[in-house]
């Protein structure tokens, strides 16, 4: 078992949004838009892997850097729509000694069908079983979110490191094991319209056979409540399933409470180095500030994060963040 704390030092994130939208409705009442927008998202990461001090420049790795073009058409009755999102990131995912790679990728291509029953998406995009994975009330996800952390290139300094040189160690990401869902996907998908805050999805994708989710979100009285679960069936020689679920709760003053579990089921023992499924917990509690600056809210949050047995049984990971977003 590897035990490893780590201190966040400072972390700075600047973003840059932009969007632009044509519409035009034409003689047949149909209303047509286009819409292109995206965000620039640039992270300084600092900290110690307890052989040296790091300062590392990078395109954030949990909100990364994107472009994406939406277009509809709607009618009274139907709305048909595209959607294009290219992951634009140049830079990403430095560690402590090694600059981050350029990266261009598509991470989403669908087209989409909506109406009073329901939605119905074509392509490769997040469905049931990756569209939902955990709940996150605190304003705080493009610091830390359940996927990821702006340290997921960082190298540990474990027992594979030679004293004196830098660490060799795997990195977080690998010790955290992403976030056991689906993820995205080409396949097709149903989600259904609202149900007085409840809803469901179904999916079926080439990496499985299935998925589906339940969400559901309420206010009572100025109480926030949001919570959901999801499962997936994989295709795969490692992997037989992901699941789990989450619930949040936001109070009128502003703290907030989010808790989530997931897991993964493993085929046999003879395909996997593991004898016990992966388990990933992650949780915050936070506060929303309003009033101290014009740009807006501002968030704070502590998060909490634990996975066991991600990459061989015996693998422990604990994390503590301190996280403030200004929104």
């Amino acid at each position: 078992m590897t035990n490893f704390r780590k201190m966040l030092l400072s972390t700075a994130a600047i973003g840059l949004t932009t969007v632009a939208t044509v519409s035009s409705t034409s003689a047949a009442d149909v209303e047509k838009k286009f819409a292109w927008s995206g965000h620039v998202n640039r992270a300084i990461i600092m900290g110690s892997d307890g052989e040296e001090n790091f300062i590392a420049h990078e395109d954030g790795n949990v909100s990364g850097s994107r472009a994406r073009m939406k277009a509809s058409a709607k009618s009274s009755s139907l709305e048909i729509g595209a959607l294009v999102e290219l992951a634009i990131q140049a830079g990403a995912g430095a560690s402590q000694n090694a600059a981050g790679s350029d990266a261009f990728s598509i991470r989403h291509s669908m087209l989409y069908l909506k109406n009073s029953m329901g939605t119905l998406k074509l392509g490769d995009t997040a469905h049931a079983g990756g569209d939902f994975v955990g709940v996150d009330m605190s304003g705080t996800s493009h610091a830390d979110d359940i996927s990821g952390t702006l340290f997921d290139s960082v190298k540990f300094n474990d027992s594979s490191s030679i004293d004196g040189s830098q660490a060799a160690g795997v990195t977080v990401a690998t010790a955290h094991d992403s976030d056991m869902s689906l993820g995205r996907q080409s396949g097709i998908g149903y989600i259904s319209p609202d149900f007085n805050g409840f809803g469901f999805a179904v999916s079926h994708v080439t990496a499985g056979s299935g998925g589906y989710q339940i969400t559901y979100g309420g206010d009572f009285n100025g109480m926030e409540v949001e919570a959901g679960y999801s499962y997936a069936n994989i295709a795969g020689a490692t992997d037989e399933s992901y699941q789990g679920g989450g619930v949040g709760v936001t109070l009128p003053s502003g703290l907030n409470i989010s808790a989530n579990y997931r897991t993964t089921a493993l085929e046999s023992a003879a395909n996997t180095a593991n004898n016990a499924d992966p388990e990933l917990y992650y949780g915050k509690v936070g506060y929303t500030l309003s009033g101290i600056s014009d740009l807006g809210n501002t968030n704070v949050a502590v998060a909490y994060k634990n996975t066991e047995d991600a990459s061989a049984t015996g693998d422990d990971l604990k994390m503590v963040s301190f996280l403030v977003n200004q929104a």
